[in-house]
Order: structure tokens, then C-alpha cells, then sequence
């Protein structure tokens, strides 16, 4: 009889995600994401042998591709531009109440204090921010907007979206991803 399969690996990746978009990087102990994830220390070091490092480039990738998918979801739930924009605003506001303010999004805290430092984690924030640009600007593309323009919105898109969720956090508000939202909108036609 075959033993059952442990969720060790995505409880610690779970637990991780929650405490580096709280904490960032350097302020998120292995100790702490084992003890917050319940899983055997040894399930740790045996499923990430790289430690600290390797669960928080896992963390980075998982964040990836889900914010990826979550910004192609709601473009094909999307009959217009605008209603895309709003729709994922909505969701990270959504986001940013649930965690009482407490929780970022999955990069930026890590991008701050980690990146040039560590190559690994480098690496993996550069290919999350590349894969996010490349779908806001197949998204933008695909409402029309044009080639040479999409993708220097799609910039202004993700840059206005985490400078306005720090500014969230530190305001517990999300007026600021609000005037963000509106200003990004006068760029996109009707």
C-alpha cells in the first residue's frame, strides 16, 4: 500500500508566501516558516536543501506564475480594457483588507531588501516582474492598444500597482491603488 503523499512542501511554501509579504526576506526566519507552516524541520531540509534561499525562490515562482494567470483570467473575463484594470485593482484591494494591511504584494517586499544581494532571488523576481509585464501587454494588446505603447503601459500598470499598495499599507487605506486606478484608466480608450 502506497504511503499517503505529504503537503510538507506546500504548507512551508504556503507559510513562506504569507510571512515574506508581511516581513520581506530578511525579516522572515527559516525557524519562523517552519514553525508557521507545521511541517517536520526535517521536511525542510530534506525538500529544500538550498534553505532559506531556495523556499523563498520557490515562493517567488509559485507568486509568478499565480499572478500571471490572475492577470489572463480576468482578461478573458473582461469584455473591455477599463473593466480588466478594475477588475484586478479589485482584487488586490480585496487582498490588502483581507490581510488587515499587512500583506504586500508577493515581490515587492523581497525585491526590496534581497535584490541585487542574491542572485537566486534575482533571478526569480526578474523572471516574476517579466512574466507579469508580458501579460498586461498581450492583455493591452489584445484590447487594441497598440504595439508600441502596450508595453510602456503595461510598465506604468505594475509600477503605479506596487508603489500604491505600499502606500496602502502605510495609509490602511486603498485610496491610493483607487487614484492610481483612475489615472491609469484616462490612458486606456473607452
Amino acid at each position: 500500500m502506497a504511503r499517503p503523499k505529504s503537503d510538507s512542501r506546500h504548507r512551508i511554501i504556503a507559510s513562506a508566501r504569507t510571512l515574506l509579504r508581511r516581513q520581506g526576506y530578511h525579516g522572515t526566519g527559516l525557524a519562523q516558516i517552519i514553525e508557521h507552516s507545521g511541517a517536520p524541520r526535517g521536511s525542510v531540509y530534506f525538500l529544500f536543501p538550498g534553505g532559506k534561499e531556495q523556499v523563498a525562490v520557490e515562493s517567488v515562482n509559485d507568486w509568478a506564475a499565480e499572478v500571471a494567470g490572475l492577470i489572463r483570467r480576468t482578461r478573458a473575463e473582461s469584455d473591455t480594457a477599463r473593466e480588466w484594470v478594475r477588475a484586478m485593482a479589485d482584487h488586490f484591494a480585496a487582498e490588502l483588507r483581507e490581510s488587515g494591511y499587512t500583506e504586500g504584494l508577493p515581490v515587492t517586499m523581497i525585491t526590496l531588501d534581497s535584490v541585487p544581494g542574491s542572485s537566486g532571488l534575482t533571478t526569480a523576481c526578474r523572471s516574476a516582474y517579466d512574466a507579469w509585464l508580458g501579460a498586461l501587454t498581450e492583455g493591452l494588446t489584445g484590447y487594441g492598444i497598440a504595439d508600441a505603447e502596450a508595453a510602456g503601459v503595461a510598465k506604468l500598470m505594475l509600477s503605479g500597482l506596487e508603489g500604491a499598495v505600499v502606500l496602502c499599507r502605510v495609509y490602511e487605506s486603498t485610496e491610493p491603488l483607487e487614484d492610481v486606478v483612475r489615472l491609469v484608466l484616462k490612458l486606456i480608450p473607452e
